[in-house]
């Protein structure tokens, strides 16, 4: 678990343990790439097996990559903010929340959004193969969340009618004290259930990578996108891994750097050479849309490199770092909404 990039919480909240045992959140945890369909001919139409038991697991996993991103990254963001809050509430008699809620998205409505990532989880754990790595912090994340929605539905009705002000947080002192236990479950379960669907998950793309290739070799869309997303991948890790050692300097940055380029040119001048290609769809390529993300990443690990060539305080490299990560969860994001023909 990369611990570089977490966000401080200041403030007087006693730590219960688990998620928030060091007094902070981690906001930054990466997000999760879907599996990804097969298609992959030069055409966008073609079929890459894998073996059974694979396709029922990126089955598996999709519902559950779903819920980690759509809901546990966001809900983790309310909580560091809730987090930084509680303290002034309680210090100074009177004041409000400046958070607006701890719901999902704005649009949200009868935490339809939550409830599905619950369905979605126990669906999940039921689903074949059992796999007790997936499976029981699945179902922790799914029955922690399902308790979480009422209190945090309460939570959000007394601040938003500033009972705070009225009972001098009597019961907001009584709502933080069921508030915070939950969301250390709640976080603990993800960081268990996240780690073990990015081995999972990296594990099948890369088998993905190989049937592509054994289908319809290395010359075609499929491939090369994956593979520029999996090389990706494989920097973030690397940087993450070498910051959390304290070993990241400007030769190991630039090995990370030159893998990833490699990746990105071979597929930019495979599209180049390749401009007219239209899917059955009559869509362009995954690759055209996600074509600018990829080169934003580009950019931000050879700033992190130049930046390590001036010898900077930890602070510094903790900043920079962030910028690399939001631009990697950016990526993901575009990749999962950008269907795959």
């Amino acid at each position: 678990m990369n611990n570089v990039a977490r966000l401080v919480i200041l403030g007087g909240l006693v730590a219960i343990g688990g998620a928030y045992a060091s007094g902070q959140f981690n906001t930054w945890l990466p997000q999760e790439m879907k599996v990804g369909g097969s298609a992959a001919s030069i055409l966008g139409d073609g079929e890459a097996a894998l073996q059974p038991q694979d396709v029922q697991l990126e089955d598996k996993l999709q519902p559950v990559i779903a819920c980690l991103n759509d809901v546990a990254s966001p809900l983790r963001r309310h909580a560091e903010a809730y987090a930084n809050e509680y303290p002034q509430l309680v210090q100074k008699p009177g004041a409000t929340r400046i958070a607006a809620s701890f719901k999902i998205q704005v649009y949200e409505q009868n935490n339809s959004i939550s409830r599905d990532c619950v369905k979605g989880l126990r669906g999940a754990v039921a689903m074949a193969p059992a796999d007790a790595g997936l499976d029981d912090p699945g179902k922790v994340l799914a029955d922690t969340l399902e308790k979480l929605i009422p209190v945090m539905n309460e939570a959000d009705a007394y601040y938003s009618r500033k009972d705070n002000v009225d009972d001098r947080m009597e019961k907001g002192k009584a709502l933080n004290g069921q508030l915070m236990p939950l969301f250390n479950t709640f976080f603990d379960a993800e960081d268990k259930l996240r780690q073990v669907v990015s081995e999972r998950n990296h594990t099948l793309r890369e088998k993905r990578l190989a049937a592509i290739e054994k289908a319809f070799g290395t010359e075609n869309f499929g491939w090369q996108t994956l593979n520029v997303s999996l090389s990706a991948r494989r920097a973030i890790d690397g940087v993450s891994s070498l910051v959390d050692a304290g070993k990241l300097d400007v030769q190991s940055m630039e090995r990370i750097e030159r893998d990833y380029q490699a990746a990105f040119d071979k597929a930019d001048a495979f599209a180049k050479a390749h401009p007219d290609v239209k899917t059955k769809r009559g869509n362009n390529p995954k690759w055209f849309s996600l074509s600018g993300n990829f080169n934003s990443f580009l950019v931000e690990l050879k700033e992190v490199r130049r930046l390590l060539a001036n010898n900077p305080n930890q602070q510094t490299v903790q900043a920079r770092f962030s910028k690399l990560q939001a631009s990697y969860n950016s990526l993901i994001r575009r990749y999962n909404m950008t269907p795959d023909a």
